[in-house]
């Protein structure tokens, strides 16, 4: 499954009584090989719960990002003390153009947990230099394996983007989300990469009333 036509078409399906809506989860994997490293590399970055929760929606709004903010504040502050958790960013303009967040799972192997660049940094560049920085990164400290997961909700061309970096396929899940904004955990003025048979404002009245029963 290295070609991303391997990929079988997904036709996604919605309960619009609960705002919901069906999600296929791609895994790529690769064992990093002497990446070609960039000119100008990304930062390191140790943000703090603010800058992190700007840069996560300035970047996650557009295909509604919510599974940090699902975790709460706690867990988020706790998870970027931690020394196995490294953050990259690239800028543009003075400001985060996009960041990268990924946790070394062990001494051999390194999971992305997060990918992305605003809307307005796309076509770029950026994301391959971000890219190539985390891999570099990667390879000298002796990881073997780095693996990711994108899905549906993200944009089109992420998959392809991934596998240009070196990544192939490795499996796919099927699962069922619940619209974030009928959570509660994003405003109703996000989600405008994703097309849904419903608005946000409609999703955001839902959890207003309680959701549900």
């Amino acid at each position: 499954m290295d070609d991303i036509n391997c990929l079988p078409p997904f036709s996604r399906t919605y309960d619009p009584v609960r705002y919901a809506y069906s999600s296929r989860v791609v895994f790529l994997e690769q064992w990093p090989m002497e990446p070609m490293p960039p000119s100008e590399p990304a930062q390191r970055w140790r943000p703090g719960l603010e800058d992190y929760l700007d840069a996560y929606h300035r970047v996650g709004n557009p295909w509604l990002w919510h599974g940090r903010l699902a975790m709460g504040e706690a867990r988020i502050i706790a998870d970027l003390a931690d020394p196995a958790q490294q953050c990259w960013r690239v800028d543009a303009g003075g400001e985060c153009a996009g960041f990268c967040e990924l946790v070394y799972r062990n001494p051999l192997d390194a999971e992305i947990l997060h990918f992305g660049l605003t809307p307005a940094a796309r076509g770029h560049g950026l994301g391959g230099r971000l890219m190539r920085t985390v891999l570099t990164d990667a390879l000298s400290r002796g990881t073997r394996r780095v693996w990711l997961h994108t899905c549906s909700e993200d944009s089109a061309e992420a998959v392809g983007f991934y596998q240009h970096a070196g990544f192939r396929i490795f499996g796919t899940r099927l699962e069922w989300v619940a619209d974030p904004r009928s959570r509660g955990l994003l405003p109703a003025a996000t989600g405008d990469g994703i097309h849904l048979p419903w608005s946000g404002e409609a999703a955001a009245a839902f959890s207003e009333a309680g959701g549900a029963d």
